[in-house]
């Protein structure tokens, strides 16, 4: 039997999280046009790019969709740590190229989207560091669940349902939520230490309720993972017209 999270169970997170599986679904179908020709520019590389944060996204989520309902939590939450950095570096990405543009500063516009495009082999470009983009998903996260709870106590409310039907959530539901105690769960397990390995496959005359409650926590934080895309759609929603910006900033013609 699958074991369940009490976050699973709360109306709103179940239903965002298959809203922002559609969202991401979109923006991975979206084809690449633009108003004006853009040869001469790397626009088609930069827009293709930010499209193929949304496409690997789908392709991680689907993988976790796939996973749990065999009870393969680990996997699962090797695959939503992926999936929360392919959220961090797109929202970097986007963020950069917008704030670039903004400041009319071509050569390192350049410079930077190479740098997104780097990998460690054999290249003499440095790559943009994964916790670069982490900090950068932190600060939107904060923002954002900020945000909700001060305009309409979200958050705070949704603390009370688990609460009344006696399954409890350690801390408040912001920090329950929050990218960074996510992300901080699905590294736990990722990594091959005690807790993801001796700890979750235990000799079966050691199986207890701490390990089903642990299985359970773990794959809640997987599907925690895809509802934290919705913060590569927000970025991708708010810089949709990258290239209208480009081309009134450096007159492309």
């Amino acid at each position: 039997m699958i074991e369940k999270n009490p976050i699973e169970e709360w109306p709103l997170p179940a239903a965002r999280i298959e809203q922002v599986e559609r969202e991401l679904r979109t923006w991975a179908e979206k084809p690449i046009d633009y108003s004006f020709d853009p040869k001469g520019t790397p626009l088609f590389s930069m827009m293709e790019l930010a499209h193929s944060y949304a496409r690997r996204c789908v392709n991680l989520a689907n993988a976790i969709r796939l996973l749990l309902p065999e009870n393969q939590i680990v996997p699962a939450a090797i695959i939503g740590r992926a999936l929360i950095e392919t959220v961090a570096m797109g929202c970097l990405y986007l963020h950069d190229m917008g704030k670039l543009i903004a400041a009319k500063d071509h050569d390192r516009l350049e410079s930077r989207l190479a740098r997104f495009y780097a990998g460690v082999q054999g290249q003499t470009t440095k790559p943009v560091h994964i916790m670069d983009a982490m900090r950068h998903l932190n600060k939107v996260d904060a923002a954002y669940v900020e945000y909700l709870d001060r305009k309409y106590g979200m958050f705070t409310r949704f603390m009370e349902m688990p609460r009344a039907s006696g399954k409890g959530v350690d801390g408040g539901f912001d920090e329950a939520v929050s990218v960074i105690r996510t992300y901080d769960l699905l590294s736990e397990v990722s990594h091959p230490n005690g807790t993801g390995t001796q700890f979750l496959f235990p000799d079966e005359s050691n199986e207890t309720k701490t390990v089903a409650a642990a299985r359970t926590r773990f794959r809640g934080a997987s599907l925690t993972a895809i509802w934290h895309g919705r913060h590569l759609v927000a970025a991708l929603e708010e810089r949709a017209d990258l290239p209208e910006r480009y081309r009134a900033e450096f007159d492309t013609g």
